[in-house]
């Protein structure tokens, strides 16, 4: 065979390689399309998934906007309690001292004096037993 032959050989063998690659290429391309067209319809039907999905988001966050204010509320309301409980507190307290301050039995000028604490007092108790005069000493029993 001579150097035309060859130079026809090479030729039929490059185009034959070269259409095996267009083959090869094509092919690879359809894959890709398919794999395309069918992540596309995996994307439509989720999507219609969507609206339900931000219709629970809303739902969920309206819920959570309504338990936001009901502790609100309720945080009020403490504080309100505890002022309130912190008002009837000092005006036990005012009426105990001026109590103490009128009963001749009580020594608000002590050091450990404490409203309404009758322990300076000399009253006897209802069980019987006496309670100490500001001076110390014991109150006799009636």
């Amino acid at each position: 065979m001579g150097t035309t032959g060859w130079i026809i050989v090479v030729v039929v063998v490059l185009v034959a390689v070269a259409l095996a690659a267009w083959l090869v290429t094509q092919q690879r391309k359809k894959k890709q399309h398919q794999h395309a067209e069918h992540l596309r319809e995996e994307a439509h039907a989720h999507a219609s998934e969507i609206p339900e999905a931000q219709v629970r988001a809303q739902e969920t966050a309206a819920q959570a906007e309504r338990a936001r204010i009901e502790a609100e509320r309720a945080q009020q309301q403490a504080r309100e309690a505890e002022v309130a409980a912190t008002q009837q507190q000092a005006v036990t307290e005012d009426k105990l001292r001026t109590a103490d301050a009128v009963d001749p039995r009580v020594d608000t000028s002590s050091t450990d004096y404490t409203p309404g604490d009758d322990t300076g007092a000399s009253t006897d108790l209802a069980d019987g037993s006496a309670r100490h005069r500001a001076d110390g000493g014991e109150t006799p029993r009636s």
